[in-house]
């Protein structure tokens, strides 16, 4: 019996019915798996992008605490949160592929298993670095402000706990920049600052290396994008204060003494009395230009006095503040060692323009003769380079 028309063209439908379905499903990821003790809880599945976190999809978890999220996969890597309550769990989708996530309801976001994605598995590594070295700032500023460490201890083990997570974040990069949890690791953050710090010079070569690797493969990315403009960005400003130190020394070099005469700074202290710059001379100076009512003034001083304890009677600190609230300068200056003034211009202080002063903290070294030798950058060793003068 011959197959009549309608039935060809019955079939051809069907056929393209199939194959569009297949197409679907090769662009498609999968998210399964099963959180124990959480029946009735809903679990929510976000996507992060570079400016917001929007939930894409949600289930309320029976008794069995099975769920399955199926979604459209991008052309590019993109990050996903699991979110149950107040817990999270990071994935990273970088192909079409199917993640299994097992985990406990009472500790969610740490005690949990990953299969089909190495690179989500690599960020639970990177998450549970960064949440031990966040317990670790949390527990060592407790026992500063209850004073079981002296501020050489803090700083101490303060580094060392940022060390212990580069070192590791730095070894997974290495290993694969391609991955999204290269980038992932990159811009981790303890109390909402980078740790990794793009205006480092050791630190600058790691965003360097990632940037150059997504703009190659993942073309189409808006993380690629703006990795490489904020590398960019990042550069331009390194070579920008290493030009502008350069710059500055040749200006104050070319006649040392009317230059003394026009960046000298008198400026009351917290009794009021009149303090010069210029009456420092014979000593190696650190000029600080800083605020106390910015966030990290209270880290800036702890570093700056570890410096100013190691050579004290060598060299002496000049910190000039553009403190706002006389007050609250006051009571923080009178805990200080060194020399502390102000200036009540504030924001239309001529200092700004005079030392080219873009943000704070700004530092400068002054040697014994008076002269202005360098401007330092995050990536100096400040201990060191007081050395240098002494």
């Amino acid at each position: 019996m011959k197959t009549s028309l309608l039935s060809k063209f019955t079939l051809f439908i069907i056929a393209v019915i199939t194959l569009m379905s297949c197409n679907d499903k090769k662009n498609q990821f999968t998210i399964v798996g099963k959180i124990t003790d959480a029946d009735t809880t809903t679990l929510f599945l976000e996507r992060r992008t570079l400016t917001e976190t929007t939930i894409i999809d949600s289930v309320r978890l029976g008794k069995d605490g099975n769920f399955k999220f199926t979604e459209a996969r991008l052309d590019y890597p993109e990050f996903y949160l699991l979110r149950l309550n107040d817990q999270t769990i990071n994935l990273a989708v970088d192909s079409t592929e199917t993640i299994t996530i097992n985990a406990l309801q009472k500790n969610f976001s740490i005690d949990y298993t990953v299969e089909g994605s190495n690179s989500t598995l690599k960020i639970k590594d990177v998450v549970l670095a960064q949440n031990k070295l966040s317990q670790t700032f949390s527990n060592l500023n407790k026992k500063y402000e209850s004073k079981e460490l002296s501020q050489d201890e803090y700083v101490a083990l303060v580094e060392e706990g940022v060390n212990e997570y580069k070192e590791k974040a730095k070894d997974l990069i290495f290993s694969d920049y391609n991955s999204p949890a290269a980038y992932f690791a990159l811009f981790q953050k303890v109390d909402n600052y980078l740790i990794f710090d793009p205006y480092n010079k050791k630190d600058i070569s790691l965003f360097q290396a990632v940037a150059t690797i997504w703009d190659t493969t993942y073309p189409k990315s808006p993380r690629a994008e703006n990795l490489k403009s904020f590398t960019l960005a990042a550069l331009s400003e390194i070579r920008r204060s290493k030009t502008q130190e350069e710059a500055f020394s040749k200006m104050i070099k070319a006649d040392s003494v009317d230059n003394r005469t026009y960046y000298n700074i008198t400026l009351p202290n917290i009794n009021n009395k009149e303090v010069s710059l210029s009456s420092l001379r014979g000593k190696v100076v650190l000029l600080d230009f800083t605020a106390y009512q910015t966030d990290f003034s209270l880290a800036h001083n702890i570093l700056l006095n570890k410096v100013y304890s190691k050579y004290k009677g060598n060299m002496e600190i000049y910190q000039v503040s553009f403190d706002t609230d006389m007050h609250a300068w006051r009571n923080s200056a009178v805990n200080l060692p060194w020399i502390c003034v102000r200036d009540d211009k504030y924001l239309n202080s001529e200092l700004l323009t005079k030392y080219n002063i873009q943000g704070f903290p700004t530092i400068y070294l002054i040697n014994k003769q008076g002269d202005i030798v360098k401007r330092i950058i995050s990536s100096d060793d400040l201990s060191a380079e007081v050395q240098k003068l002494l």
